[in-house]
């Protein structure tokens, strides 16, 4: 494995972890919520929003490792009849239009949170820009993934030494 290579599964290992961890919280958070709920009729509006926010969180930030780990839903029954040099440029091509209805996603985003996240949230009593920021943030990383998948897939690059467990 090349320094290059290294490095990179180090990024994407702390990567992979700050999603994990993210996803840990919202698993714990909501077994809580729902014994303090159901057992003791005690509920935290401000947990739940939290609970809320990480699961969004969760959602744009593993954008980027389904489509590095090649985890994304494929409907793939024509993909592969098609040589594989040609089903490449056919991926180059799709991760191409993701890219761009990611940029887009992200333009969108930014421009709703100068709209709407000055307001208050009722749970955590911050303005919801933070709240929403979870979705340009988690937008940016994916467009990352998706310029490494585009650039791996053109130069012919296998990207499973990213992969816990792989070794060269």
């Amino acid at each position: 494995m090349t320094s290059v290579q290294a490095a990179a599964k180090k990024i994407y290992g702390c990567y992979v972890g700050v999603g994990v961890t993210a996803m840990g919280f919202v698993a714990a958070g909501v077994i809580f919520t729902v014994i303090m709920r159901y057992f003791f009729n005690i509920s935290f509006t401000f947990l739940e929003e939290l609970i809320t926010l990480m699961f969004t969180f969760t959602t744009f930030w593993g954008i980027g490792m389904c489509v590095l780990e090649n985890e994304h839903v494929v409907i793939d029954f024509f993909f592969l009849k098609v040589p594989v040099n040609v089903q490449r440029w056919l991926n180059v091509v799709n991760y191409v239009f993701v890219l761009i209805i990611l940029a887009v996603l992200q333009y969108y985003a930014i421009e709703w949170i100068k709209v709407a996240g000055k307001t208050i949230s009722n749970g955590m009593r911050i303005k919801y820009r933070y709240i929403y920021g979870v979705m340009p943030i988690g937008v940016g990383v994916s467009l990352i993934c998706v310029l490494v998948k585009v650039y791996s897939l053109v130069k012919n690059i296998d990207l499973s030494f990213l992969k816990p467990g792989h070794e060269e």
